[in-house]
This record gives C-alpha cells, sequence and structure tokens, in this order.
C-alpha cells in the first residue's frame, strides 16, 4: 500500500516521461523546440507510423509543422514535413553522422544527388537507457544502450503508390543510388517498401533511398558486416537461414541487392493502382507475421515454384521483370553452389572455404539484373525518365 500510495504522487517526469514533449490538447499534438526551432508533432494524424514497444527502436514517424523550418525551407515546406522519432543503439554510428557521409557522396554521385532524404534538423536527447542501468548497479551498463532522436524530414510518398513504369522507375533510381552508395563505404542493410520513397522535382520523378538507422560505414571500428539487420520478409534467403540469424553470414552488396528483388515482388503482386489488394487477392501476409527461418523456407518455396502461380491483377511487364529476377536469384544461388562443390572435391574433407572465393564482384552482380530483357525493355520505355 505504501508503494502504490507513493506511486501515485508521480510525476511525469518520474515515470521517465520526456517532459520535452508538451502535449496540446486542444490540438491533439506535441509541441517542443530543439535548438530555437519550433516543432509540433501531429502524433493522431492519419498519416502517422507508429511502432511502440519496449524493446527495439521503437520507430514513430509523426507529419510535423514549424514556423521556423516552413520560412527557411518554403518550396520543402509546400510538400510538408514529418518528424521520425526513434531509439537508436548508441553503440553503432548515429544516422546524422551516417547521412552527413551520404550527403558528401552525393555531391560527387548524381545516382545520389537527389535520391536521398532531405534532413532539416536532428537532436540527440540526454539520459541513454544506459543511465537506468548505472543506477541499478547493472554489470555492463553501455551495452545494448539507446537513445532517444528526433529527425525531421522533407515528407515523402512510398513507392507503394506507383505502378507500372513509374514504379520501376523509381525502384531501378533506389538500386542504382544503393550500388554507389555501397561502392563509397555506406552499407545500407535494410531494403524494404518502407524504406523506398519518391518525389517529383518539377516534373521528373525521383526515387528515394531512405531510412540509414541500420547502416553502417566502411570506415567503423569494430565488426559490424554479421550483425542480423534488415526487415525479415525482404532479407536475402542467406540471412534467414539458421545461420544467418547467428550472424554466422556476412552481409555482403548482393544480399541487398536480392532484398530489391523481393520488394518487386512484394509490391507487384500485393498492390494495384497504388492500393493494397484485399486479404483475399493478395499473397505473403504470413511472411511479416513468422519468425526469421520460417519465412525464409515460404519464399524459398515461391523462389522455386513462382511459375506455377497465376497472375491475373499484375501488369505483364512486371511480372516478366518479376520472373527473370527470381530465375537470375536461383541460377546464382546454383552458380555458387556448383563452385563450392568443385572446390570441395578437388580440395578434399575439411577444407575451409571462404565465401568471397564463391562470389561476383558487385558490378558484375548488379549486371545480371540490369541486362535481362524485362529490364532494358523497361528501362528503354517513353514514360521512363
Amino acid at each position: 500500500m505504501v508503494l502504490l500510495y507513493a506511486f501515485q504522487r508521480f510525476s511525469l517526469a518520474h515515470w521517465g516521461r520526456n517532459t520535452d514533449f508538451k502535449h496540446d490538447e486542444t490540438n491533439e499534438s506535441y509541441k517542443l523546440m530543439i535548438d530555437g526551432v519550433d516543432l509540433e508533432l501531429h502524433t493522431s494524424h492519419k498519416d502517422r507510423v507508429a511502432h511502440y514497444g519496449l524493446k527495439g527502436r521503437a520507430t514513430n514517424v509523426f507529419p510535423v509543422t514549424s514556423a521556423n523550418l516552413s520560412k527557411d525551407n518554403p518550396e520543402i515546406a509546400k510538400d510538408g514535413m514529418v518528424a521520425k522519432v526513434f531509439w537508436a543503439e548508441e553503440q553503432r554510428a548515429s544516422e546524422p553522422d551516417i547521412l552527413k557521409k551520404v550527403y558528401e557522396i552525393a555531391e560527387e554521385q548524381d545516382a545520389v544527388k537527389g535520391h536521398v532524404p532531405h534532413l532539416l534538423r536532428h537532436h540527440k536527447f540526454k539520459d541513454p537507457t544506459s543511465k537506468i542501468r548505472e543506477a541499478l548497479d547493472v554489470s555492463e551498463p553501455a551495452k545494448d544502450s539507446r537513445v532517444l532522436y528526433i529527425l525531421v524530414f522533407r515528407k515523402l510518398k512510398p513507392i507503394t503508390e506507383l505502378e507500372g513504369t513509374e514504379f520501376f522507375d523509381a525502384w531501378r533510381q533506389c538500386i542504382m543510388c544503393h550500388y554507389a552508395l555501397w561502392q563509397a563505404g555506406v552499407y545500407h542493410r535494410d531494403v524494404s517498401p518502407g524504406n523506398m520513397m519518391w518525389y517529383r522535382n518539377g516534373t521528373v520523378l525521383m526515387g528515394v533511398l531512405n531510412d540509414y538507422d541500420l547502416s553502417s560505414l566502411a570506415t567503423a571500428l569494430g565488426p559490424q558486416g554479421n550483425e542480423r539487420t534488415g526487415t525479415i520478409p525482404f532479407m536475402a534467403l542467406d540471412l534467414l537461414s539458421k545461420k544467418g540469424q547467428r550472424g554466422e553470414v556476412k552481409h555482403l552488396y548482393r544480399h541487398d541487392l536480392e532484398s530489391f528483388m523481393w520488394v518487386l515482388v512484394w509490391v507487384s503482386l500485393r498492390y494495384k493502382d497504388g492500393q493494397l489488394l484485399s486479404r483475399k487477392s493478395r499473397p505473403f501476409d504470413e511472411w511479416a507475421t513468422v519468425d526469421a527461418e520460417t519465412c525464409g523456407e515460404k519464399k524459398s518455396f515461391f523462389q522455386t515454384n513462382f511459375l506455377q502461380y497465376e497472375v491475373f491483377a499484375v501488369d505483364q511487364r512486371m511480372w516478366e521483370l518479376v520472373m527473370d529476377c527470381l530465375q537470375l536469384l536461383k541460377a546464382d544461388a546454383y552458380r555458387r553452389e556448383i563452385i563450392e562443390y568443385k572446390m570441395r572435391r578437388q580440395a578434399g574433407v575439411g577444407r575451409l572455404i571462404m565465401a568471397e572465393e564463391l562470389e561476383l564482384d558487385d558490378l558484375k552482380s548488379l549486371d545480371l539484373f540490369t541486362h535481362t530483357e524485362a529490364w532494358v525493355q523497361l528501362s528503354n520505355s517513353n514514360s521512363v525518365q
């Protein structure tokens, strides 16, 4: 009873609530000042994207308004702005730091310039979760510690709103942006439909590779290549395996490239006219609800048997691209299997086969897809800018 009596007298701060966010009950929003810049987060807006939980990043994206930012960026303000609020791992390179490197690359690479998110403001809050562990005298308090960030971006539109050649154009631009960033030492490692956006620069459609909070830099200290990052339905089959889930498979360029192909499959078969199909009409719902290994098994079955799949609502040109890409994924996996088989036969039992010995270089991996008949035809379409 004494404990309950004490709890009754807790303030929001005592409960761990960040008091920088001031609730405006009239507008159903939260207001705060960040380094002299006013922000109003419209947390009840229909366009919000919320992920709540006691574990992980708990990323939330809300429409945001700001008199200061609108005055400084009138053209961007016309499209609107969004605030991304999330708990980042303290020991990882921060998203603002990674974006700083991305913008440096964009100055030199046309494939990147205009194809990455426009960061308007960012702020790192005090009091990481390690402070709680320190106060409780928990061992290794900094391990897996997280800290709250808020990032304000230009508002973009989801790639799922596009179809046909416009979808292909935005998707292709994201792939080319990703390749240029990877070669320059920025590893995205979380390719999914939610991280692929678009806007128009005048009349020109611009695909945008978004969301860098799980990315890493080639210059980062310590091993990061085997970390299990990604969104399960779109992760490469290698990374969904038992070894992959144990962190025993190095995350390579071709794994992200394969994720782009699963995005293609997902959007092409689940959306029509920019709208998500009904549950009865759309496949793959279970990919998003099962564990990683089971998802890998289901995706592998589809990849093996996709020619048996009946498609009626899919754009024929996009289905031809889906078929070309899936067939290439199968063929390249078989190529690696044959090379490993021959190497083991020649070397005998017990020889350690390095993964790099089985791989094509990154450009050759990309060229496999860009030279398919469907890709070339769509690229040459008059609708593609």
